[in-house]
């Protein structure tokens, strides 16, 4: 989901759902912050992207959730013209917790970062994932791009017959190599 199909300035509710994926953040919502589709700033698929209501953007120490369809895989573009640290943004799948990364920063303009989380796990299904962010008095803005989902394929090892293909196809190789020895 990029957000470029909504209108910017839509409103996504507390317990809403978009393109799929339901959004929960209690914690913005008692401080009376709704989240927004927004443009206005650089982001990995432009116009648009997910902030607040409240200056368009999240700070350090918002978190939420997002719930969705049974997932082998989820990953988002995080997006900030301030400084971030190594683990200052995460995301956790049950009990895994993929943390950002400053080394995999991706420049999208002389300020702007994006940094990509994801979290893989190709043998369980989960169907939703936590967002946190250091606390640290909103020492840092960021948006949110491009959260994607994803089904590994229900048959993740190679058919026998699959692997008698390639023996076929190795052997006339095979023989053409020792032809030319």
């Amino acid at each position: 989901m990029n957000f470029d199909s909504n209108a910017a300035g839509s409103l996504i509710a507390e317990g809403g759902t978009l393109g799929g994926i339901t959004f929960n953040y209690p914690t913005l919502a008692s401080f009376g912050v709704t989240m927004q589709i927004v443009t206005g700033s650089p982001t990995t698929s432009s116009p648009n992207f997910l902030g607040t209501d409240d200056g368009g953007l999240f700070q350090a120490g918002d978190g939420f959730s997002l719930s969705f369809a049974a997932s082998h895989a989820i990953g988002m573009f995080f997006i900030s013209a301030d400084p971030i640290f190594d683990d200052d943004i995460g995301l956790t799948v049950n009990s895994t917790t993929a943390s950002l990364m400053v080394s995999d920063a991706i420049a999208l303009d002389a300020v702007n970062n994006a940094y990509f989380l994801g979290i893989v796990d190709d043998t369980n299904t989960f169907n939703s994932v936590e967002v946190s962010s250091l606390s640290c008095g909103g020492c840092f803005l960021y948006n949110v791009d491009d959260i994607i989902t994803a089904t590994t394929s229900s048959n993740s090892v190679p058919t026998p017959s699959v692997i008698w293909l390639l023996v076929a196809g190795l052997i006339p190789m095979l023989r053409n190599i020792k032809a030319k020895s």
